[in-house]
């Protein structure tokens, strides 16, 4: 019955799909759409069978399915508690410990947002995983498209290598369609900047704009905080370098120096506020976990300038690097391993066969996207201590640095120099 119920609901989705106008705007083609749309499915379906395969009903995914059930029953038993339960701290400590990855209302609020989003699923699908990640990546699918539509205003002619760089990047594709955090916060990233571009793109700003914006923020904050923070000081100088005379690299250079004294020199100030201690302790708490098969030595963080310019170059070895293509701890590593040595590969092509025309109006949004992936990666770096880990974290952020890669590179000159 569950598989009959799956394909009527494919099926309805892809009818609907095709009947969105923000989609149908998108200048894909309808059975284009569906295909892409029907590999996001596919992939839904392979992180939960995967997951299920190795590491049995005990894994995050089916864990959120499985709380997700529960939530379900208490909104037929209980509607008054299902609907205040996500806003209510049981901890003596109430709503403190805002970062905290243990024993804190915040921390379980990540999780929360997620499994109340998909008690709701449980209505239509009876506490089916499969048909719940279908609904789930019905709307995360919003996200690519969202990619999409900005970048093929930066790069006008460049429609297969877009599509590849905000649809089909391996570990993105994966990662952001299990049912988790990561697919949110995929898709509240990709409409925040889709917004921000907009706006300045017609010079135009809407009460609705400004709505979805606070709303992908606040849902940004509640997902992962750290990339909220990071998220910031690159929007502010996007912004800036946009309104301004000031050249965009210069005013991201001072933005971002601005940012860096900040974050070491407000706690002096107020005392409760101390970043430096904040990702310090992040990195403690990882480093209590359980060891992994994908453990990296990860040098302790101490809360002052020196000790996070001493690490950023092993933060960035990490999270741009590694896995190496021979470090192979897990055989799960392996693509990911093959995924990230392409991604070099592209990297070489664009500095040895970059295209020569630039479009100047294109700068303030890459450097954006490069201060800000950037940042992640630097936080991630500072954070995780686990391979696997770490190609989950970066791979939803991969599109706003690999699409512009693509679409840069004079690929007519590399097929004549082979």
């Amino acid at each position: 019955m569950n598989y009959l119920l799956f394909v009527v609901y494919l099926v309805a989705f892809c009818w609907l799909l095709l009947r969105i106008p923000f989609i149908k705007k998108s200048g894909i083609n309808s059975k284009v759409i569906l295909g892409l749309f029907l590999f996001k499915i596919i992939a839904g379906i392979a992180i939960g069978w995967l997951s299920l395969h190795f590491y049995g009903t005990g894994n995050d995914y089916w864990d959120i399915n499985r709380e997700a059930w529960n939530e379900y029953q208490l909104m037929i038993t209980d509607p008054g508690k299902y609907l205040t339960n996500l806003f209510t701290s049981g901890y003596p400590d109430g709503y403190s410990g805002l970062f905290s990855s243990y024993d804190s209302y915040w921390n379980d609020l990540r999780g929360n947002i997620i499994i109340k989003l998909v008690s709701v699923f449980n209505i239509f699908s009876r506490g089916d995983y499969y048909i719940n990640s279908l609904f789930f990546n019905f709307f995360v699918f919003s996200g690519h498209v969202l990619l999409y539509r900005l970048f093929i205003k930066l790069y006008p002619g460049n429609k297969i290598l877009v599509m590849i760089g905000c649809f089909l990047l391996p570990s993105m594709l994966y990662f952001s369609s299990g049912i988790h955090k990561d697919g949110m916060v995929f898709l509240m990233l990709s409409l925040f900047i889709y917004i921000v571009f907009q706006c300045l793109e017609q010079n135009r700003v809407t009460v609705k704009r400004l709505l979805f914006a606070g709303i992908s923020l606040l849902l940004l904050f509640s997902l992962r905080s750290f990339i909220f923070l990071a998220l910031v000081p690159a929007a502010i100088a996007w912004i800036m370098a946009v309104k301004t005379k000031v050249p965009a690299l210069r005013t991201f250079i001072m933005v971002y120096l601005l940012t860096a004294i900040l974050f070491f020199t407000v706690g002096l100030v107020f005392k409760k506020i101390d970043p430096p201690e904040v990702v310090t302790q992040k990195q403690a708490e990882y480093l209590r976990l359980q060891h992994s098969d994908t453990q990296v030595e990860l040098s302790p963080l101490q809360p002052d300038f020196s000790s996070f310019a001493a690490n950023a170059p092993q933060a960035l070895n990490h999270t741009l690097l590694r896995p190496y293509l021979w470090e192979l701890p897990s055989k799960s590593l392996l693509p990911l391993n093959i995924e990230l040595a392409a991604y070099q590969v592209i990297l070489l092509l664009f500095l040895f066969f970059r295209k020569k025309e630039t479009r100047v109006t294109n700068r303030p949004f890459i450097l954006f996207a490069l201060f800000f992936t950037l940042t992640v990666f630097l936080l991630i770096g500072y954070i995780v201590p686990t391979l696997g880990s770490i190609v989950r974290y970066r791979s939803l952020y991969l599109p706003l640095i690999i699409t512009p890669l693509l679409c840069s590179i004079h690929w007519g000159r590399v097929k004549v120099k082979n």
